[in-house]
């Protein structure tokens, strides 16, 4: 029922399908045409993450609707596509219906000025965990500036200890990329942490479907050997926007953090104006790395709550 018409005053749960590698399409034309900043509306970020978030669609007049469950809990979505009140008042009765605890999220200021209008009685909570950093790519490029002293600083020292080059990630190196993640995820002692698992599982997914997603890539090999140190993968947002879906180094090459990540924008200088470097997840020690590189803005995130949500 994925592109079939359906009489939305009978919406329901059991009219959403799992998202799979075989609906691409249907996503990229919808957010072709309406583009969105979060990179919860990315299908490299669902499909990636399905086998831990869930993520469930339908079609309806055009317009794409979304649910996520994580643990047992579902949250739906606005409506993407051109504005539909009805359609909106009717995802709203089933969060209200079916949702878990934090029944809609929203990463659209349009749909919370919607909800607030519509429905001042129901809060709207800010997530700050969830909302995701934007960079001037041209910025990251460069390093110029004092308030980059340290990281260039930290650079300066890398290349003092080690010589690299940059490879584009292409299919002939996968191979050697995804036995790289494999040795990242023992000396993280991924197995153990359930998030840092789930988040190989999706790097695992992104690299075997190298070709279909459409992702782009970056590698660092310390010279002389080649050692691949560091990868950056990540796909096109909208026109102005690069996704970094995945970041990863090994910590014995003190510093390499900051070169790919310097890598990666000059990549994309020129192709991009913004890298979206997703969210901070409330992890302290993430919120300060992200906020060292001094972000312009955020592509913020809200939720409401399903007892509180008043029809």
């Amino acid at each position: 029922m994925k592109n079939d018409k359906i009489d939305t005053m009978t919406l329901s749960k059991s009219d959403y399908h799992p998202v799979t590698l075989a609906d691409k399409p249907i996503f990229d034309r919808i957010l072709l045409n309406h583009p969105q900043v979060h990179s919860e509306y990315s299908f490299v970020t669902m499909i990636c993450w399905q086998n831990y978030a869930h993520y469930s669609f339908v079609v309806v007049d055009d317009r794409l609707l979304i649910s996520c469950t994580v643990d047992e809990q579902t949250t739906f979505r606005a409506p993407i596509g051109y504005p539909a009140p009805n359609l909106f008042e009717d995802v709203l009765a089933l969060a209200k219906e079916e949702g878990g605890k934090m029944a809609m999220d929203f990463y659209n200021e349009v749909d919370v000025r919607y909800m607030k209008n519509a429905h001042p009685e129901t809060p709207v909570y800010s997530c700050r965990g969830f909302s995701e950093y934007y960079y001037r790519v041209e910025e990251l490029a460069e390093l110029h500036g004092k308030k980059y002293l340290n990281i260039r600083g930290q650079i300066n020292k890398f290349n003092a200890e080690y010589t690299y080059i940059t490879e584009k990630i292409v299919e002939s190196i996968i191979p050697e990329v995804q036995m790289m993640i494999e040795e990242w995820s023992v000396s993280k002692h991924c197995e153990a942490n359930k998030i840092m698992k789930e988040e190989v599982n999706a790097v695992r997914f992104a690299l075997a479907h190298w070709r279909e997603l459409g992702c782009d890539g970056l590698v660092v090999r310390i010279q002389p050997r080649g050692t691949i140190g560091a990868i950056a993968i990540w796909d096109k947002l909208n026109e102005s926007t690069a996704l970094v879906h995945f970041e990863k180094s090994f910590v014995r090459y003190k510093g390499i953090y900051k070169i790919i990540n310097q890598e990666t924008a000059k990549v994309l200088r020129g192709e991009y104006t913004w890298i979206n470097r997703e969210s901070d997840m409330d992890v302290l020690g993430l919120r300060e790395a992200k906020l060292r590189y001094h972000p312009e803005h955020c592509a913020k995130a809200w939720y409401i709550k399903k007892e509180e949500i008043v029809l």
